[in-house]
């Protein structure tokens, strides 16, 4: 019961992560720049965060100042990007495109800690190549990589070095800290960059539309499905845990074509079939697959 229960919450999140793609891009067209919609989404989190855990702050090392700064710089630094990209992308190609980190990991792992990736982390790459240019394909022999797509895709990059880094960090100090401290490192630099790029832009901005949005994407998807992963993947494997949290790539787009946000194309199946499948196949392993059937077939 307890493995169903993990599986339905990872679901879950894949469902909620999907839907922040929409919630951000109403925030943008709200006319709430990149920079305030990330401000509203770390603030809550920390501020909500750190209110359930303000004993523990006080335990607080310069280590964990350090390496929860660092943490946080690249999550800033990753959801600019991807933000950014947003203003001029779609929702299903931001949520195909930020998936693409998963495949870079293995590469970024072995340039830090010298360990050579199998050898299917050598074609995967060139899989989630084949699904970017069907999704970014226009018709009559053309091509299209937006400035949006392009950015998405430094994102990827970016979330893979923050996933990386993580590794390293979560086994040098308290994870609840290190959470608490990315995010609170991710909002005073979203309050920096809003006020040193974009604080002229309050006037125009609808905040009965742009409001909610950031909310729920700083409660929802930021918040709760970081304490959702944490409890279900106790209980469940990293193989299954990574198929259902790629979901959201499904449910961005899924969910863009049902809102009337950009109309369903084949491109979008075909191409976004083929990145889902190289993210999927990132983290299974067919050896884990053929033995739980082998186990399945014994049991009957």
């Amino acid at each position: 019961m307890k493995s169903i229960t993990a599986d339905l919450s990872l679901l879950s999140i894949g469902f909620i992560w999907g839907t922040g793609f929409i919630a951000t891009h109403w925030a943008l067209e709200s006319g709430m720049p990149a920079t305030m919609t990330m401000l509203f989404r770390f603030s809550v989190s920390a501020i909500i965060l750190g209110a359930f855990i303000f004993r523990r702050l006080k335990n607080i090392s310069k280590k964990d100042l350090r390496m929860g700064s660092v943490a946080g710089f690249l999550l800033f630094a990753a959801f600019l990007t991807q933000t950014f990209g947003l203003e001029y992308s779609t929702p299903s190609n931001s949520a195909f495109l930020t998936g693409v980190n998963v495949v870079l990991v293995p590469f970024i792992t072995w340039i830090i800690f010298r360990r050579r990736p199998k050898i299917k982390f050598f074609i995967l790459p060139l899989i989630t190549f084949v699904g970017i240019v069907i999704l970014t394909y226009e018709g009559q022999g053309a091509f299209s990589l937006s400035k949006g797509d392009a950015l998405t895709l430094l994102c990827a990059f970016l979330f893979a070095l923050h996933i990386s880094y993580l590794d390293v960090a979560s086994k040098k100090m308290d994870t609840i800290i290190l959470t608490f401290m990315q995010m609170s490192a991710a909002a005073v630099l979203s309050l920096f960059s809003f006020l040193l790029l974009d604080v002229n832009s309050l006037p125009a901005i609808n905040f009965a539309v742009g409001l909610p949005a950031v909310l729920y994407s700083g409660i929802f998807c930021t918040l709760i499905t970081f304490g959702l992963q944490t409890v279900a993947q106790q209980y469940t494997t990293s193989g299954k845990a990574a198929i259902f949290l790629s979901t959201e790539s499904l449910f961005g787009a899924l969910f863009s074509v049902i809102l009337g946000i950009e109309p369903f194309t084949y491109n979008m199946l075909i191409g976004g079939s083929i990145i889902l499948f190289a993210i999927v196949a990132s983290e299974v392993r067919l050896s884990d697959l053929l033995r739980k059937e082998k186990t399945l077939i014994c049991e009957e």
